[in-house]
C-alpha cells in the first residue's frame, strides 16, 4: 500500500488543475524505448502522462490507488488504447510485461522502494525501459518543515509564475500551494537527499542514468536483451487494451 496515498483523494480536482499547468513530459518522451507495444504509468494520478503515452504505445495501463484521481482521469483523458485501473503498484500480476514503465513523483510515497523497483524491473520486457522522476530534498536538514516555510516558498514562486504563466495560472498555483490540504500532504512527505536517492536507485538499477529534471531527479534504466529474448517474443494482437494483453 502506498503510504499517505489517501491524502490525494481530497485533492484530485485542485491537483489536476495545478498539474495541467506545471507538468512537463519531455524527459519521459525523450527516453521512450524503441519497442512501443505496452506501457505502464505507475501512479498515474489524473492521467496527464498516461494520455501522452497513449499517443506513442499500442496500449497503456495507468495505475493509481486514488479513486477520485482516477475519476478525473477517466472523465478528462480517456483513449481507446488506455486503461485506468485502481490498484497498488506492488500488486502487479507476475506475468505482466511492459516495454516502458514510467512513474512521476510517486515512488517516494512507498515504504520499501528497493522492493518496488525489483518488481518493476521484473515487469519489464526485454530491452524495456524504466523511467522515473521523483522528489528529492533540496534544502538543508536545519530548515524546518512547516506551513510558514511552505507559504514562503509559494511566495517566492509567485513573481515567476505571474510573468511566465499569467495571472489566472499564477492564481491557481498559489491557491493550491497554500491550501491546507496540500500543506498537510507536504508535512507527511519524506524525501531522500540527492546523494541518498542516487545511492538507493543505483543499488537497485545498476547502470542507471541520473538527470536533474528540476526540481526533481530523473532515472532511466534499460533491461537487458538477448537473442533468446528475441526468439521468445510473442506478437500481441491489436484491440482494446487490457492488463492481460501486456503479458
Amino acid at each position: 500500500m502506498i503510504a499517505g496515498a489517501q491524502s490525494f483523494d481530497d485533492l484530485a480536482e485542485a491537483y489536476d488543475r495545478t498539474a495541467a499547468i506545471e507538468r512537463q513530459h519531455g524527459f519521459f518522451l525523450a527516453h521512450l524505448p524503441r519497442n512501443r507495444d505496452c506501457a505502464l504509468d505507475a501512479g498515474c494520478g489524473t492521467g496527464l502522462l498516461s494520455l501522452e503515452l497513449a499517443r506513442h504505445f499500442r496500449s497503456v495501463v495507468a495505475l493509481d490507488i486514488s479513486a477520485p484521481m482516477l475519476a478525473v482521469a477517466r472523465r478528462k483523458r480517456s483513449a481507446p488504447n488506455l486503461e485506468y485501473r485502481r490498484g497498488d503498484v506492488d500488486d502487479l500480476p507476475a506475468a505482466a510485461r511492459f516495454d516502458a514503465i514510467v512513474s512521476h513523483t510517486m515512488l517516494h510515497h512507498l515504504p520499501d522502494i528497493p522492493a518496488t523497483l525489483a518488481k518493476l524491473k521484473a515487469a519489464l520486457a526485454p530491452a524495456g525501459r524504466l523511467i522515473v522522476v521523483d522528489c528529492v530534498n533540496r534544502f538543508p536538514a536545519f530548515i524546518p518543515r512547516g506551513d510558514v516555510c511552505y507559504h514562503a516558498f509559494a511566495a517566492m514562486q509567485w513573481p515567476s509564475d505571474l510573468l511566465r504563466r499569467g495571472p489566472d495560472a499564477a492564481g491557481t498555483l498559489w491557491r493550491f500551494r497554500t491550501s491546507p490540504a496540500w500543506m498537510a500532504h507536504l508535512r507527511s512527505d519524506r524525501y531522500f537527499s540527492p546523494a541518498r536517492f542516487r545511492q538507493i536507485y543505483a543499488a537497485s538499477l545498476p547502470g542507471a542514468q541520473f538527470t536533474w529534471v528540476k526540481p526533481f531527479l530523473g532515472v532511466v534504466w534499460t533491461a537487458s536483451y538477448s537473442f533468446a529474448d528475441h526468439l521468445n517474443t510473442s506478437v500481441v494482437r491489436p484491440g482494446k487494451v487490457r492488463l492481460s494483453d501486456c503479458s
